[in-house]
C-alpha cells in the first residue's frame, strides 16, 4: 500500500441528532462501527455527485454539438405513448 492509502485524518461534523441515531441503529443492524457507516455513506455520496457531474458535462457537450431532441418532437413523442400507434422514439438532429 503506498503512504497515501495508509493515511487518515480525523474530522468532526455535528450532525442532527436523529440522523445520527438512524447510522447508529444502522450500523448495529449491519454489525459496523458508526465511522465505517459515515465513510461508507460519503463515498457513496461523492461517487454519485461525481457521476452527476460527469454526465452533465456530456449534455452539455451534447448541446454544444447539436445533439439534441426539440421540445415539440418530445411533447409529441410522449403524447402518442398512450395511443395505439405510438411514435418512434425522437432522435437527436432529425
Amino acid at each position: 500500500m503506498s503512504e497515501k492509502q495508509l493515511s487518515k485524518q480525523t474530522v468532526s461534523v455535528q450532525m442532527p441528532a436523529e440522523l445520527v441515531e438512524a447510522m447508529d441503529r444502522y450500523g448495529e443492524a449491519i454489525e459496523r462501527p458508526r465511522s465505517w457507516v459515515m465513510r461508507e455513506a460519503v463515498s457513496a455520496y461523492l461517487a454519485r455527485e461525481d457521476e452527476k457531474n460527469r454526465a452533465t458535462r456530456r449534455a452539455l457537450a451534447d448541446i454544444d454539438a447539436g445533439r439534441v431532441v426539440g421540445h415539440d418532437a418530445v411533447r409529441q413523442w410522449a403524447a402518442s405513448l398512450d395511443s395505439d400507434t405510438p411514435l418512434p422514439l425522437p432522435v437527436p438532429g432529425a
